[in-house]
């Protein structure tokens, strides 16, 4: 894990937020790992996760009253990476209103103490039949 401290801002690399199955001991993890991407720290964003059977979606919230959990990575080539992410969650940035999720930059707080500016792809729409994990944590559905 890296610290902030560590961490070298480039201009080729950017950070995201996983908050389902791309986070380490799950099945997509792999993912992340053919991507080269290496783990900052855990955080936290403010919105609302849902379980939608087979993976969350986390939806942006106008309040702070709930914390989606999750971890932050750093994508050492964010082109390749982001093109890689953007089709395995279904965003199509030339088409974004028909996607599952939207790619969005977004403020989150680190558990190390910090904020910092990372993507994250948010759930477009919540589906009636989707139940709301009140602990933010998918891992604790």
């Amino acid at each position: 894990m890296e610290t902030l401290d560590q961490y070298e801002e480039d201009v080729a690399s950017a950070r995201l937020f996983v908050y389902g199955t791309l986070r380490k001991g799950f099945g997509s993890h792999g993912l992340l790992q053919r991507l080269r991407a290496r783990l900052i720290a855990p955080g936290y964003v403010f919105g609302r996760l849902y379980d939608l059977g087979q993976y969350p979606g986390a939806v942006e919230a106008a309040y702070n009253s709930y914390r989606i959990h999750g971890e932050v990575y750093r994508l050492p080539n964010a082109t390749v990476a982001l093109e890689a992410l953007d089709r395995y969650e279904g965003f199509d940035p030339g088409n974004p209103e028909q996607s599952l999720f939207v790619r969005k930059e977004t403020t989150l707080t680190l558990a190390t103490g910090g904020q910092v500016q990372a993507w994250i792809y948010w759930l477009q729409r919540v589906h009636p039949a989707a139940r709301l994990i009140l602990s933010g944590d998918y891992a604790l559905r």
